[in-house]
């Protein structure tokens, strides 16, 4: 496995993102999914992902939360944490076994929001709280490794390729492909993440968007 960081700061970011979880939930009352959401667009996500020392050990939970708002929303009225903060819970423990499962994969925080949202990892808190990180590292890898979620790049192809208003035929012949091929991707007979790199990126060309979007 690629590790993003090193292990050093490991149980440093899993204790922060986990307490800006239960911050994002007690103070601010955010959803966990919409947490999420402005964690990735506000760029402090990255910062975990490359283990920027700053973000995954220098900043507390309640450090990054207010980070993360001010680089969303600009200024804002500070709230008075500590006053509100409570004992660690369950959205603390989310918050813990995502930031284990991104370094123990090296998967982005979007992408990993994709397989299993936050919200979805929360409902496993009982029973997977008394078990180890790893547990939920299985059950993740076995959602992202299953045929339901692997189909959902065939949904996405297509949604991309009606975006664009192409035709099938148009779009094989924009990108180089093989209409029959096309087709096979388009209705999960040939499995796309099994692709030549040089077939999906000149498919996600045409389609104006990211290789990754394809598959995330």
């Amino acid at each position: 496995m690629a590790h993003p960081y090193s292990q050093m700061y490991l149980n440093d970011a899993m204790h922060n993102l986990a307490e800006a979880a239960e911050a994002a939930s007690y103070i601010y009352k955010f959803g966990l999914n919409f947490f999420m959401d402005i964690f990735v667009v506000s760029g402090v996500a990255h910062q975990f992902e490359v283990g920027n020392p700053k973000y995954v050990s220098g900043k507390s939970g309640i450090e990054l939360v207010e980070e993360i708002i001010y680089r969303t929303y600009g200024p804002s009225d500070v709230i008075e944490a500590q006053s509100n903060y409570r004992k660690p819970g369950s959205e603390y423990w989310a918050g813990w076994v995502l930031a284990y499962y991104q370094w123990q994969t090296g998967k982005s925080f979007k992408e990993i929001q994709k397989i299993m949202s936050l919200e979805e990892i929360h409902s496993h808190y009982n029973p997977y709280h008394e078990m180890d990180e790893d547990s939920m590292v299985m059950l993740i890898n076995e959602k992202a490794n299953s045929s339901e979620f692997k189909n959902c790049a065939v949904r996405r192809l297509q949604a991309y390729r009606k975006l664009s208003g192409l035709s099938q035929s148009e779009l094989a012949k924009e990108a180089g492909v093989n209409l029959r091929t096309l087709q096979q991707y388009e209705i999960g007979a040939k499995d796309l993440s099994k692709a030549a790199a040089s077939t999906v990126i000149a498919l996600s060309d045409v389609l104006n968007c990211n290789p990754k979007d394809l598959f995330t």
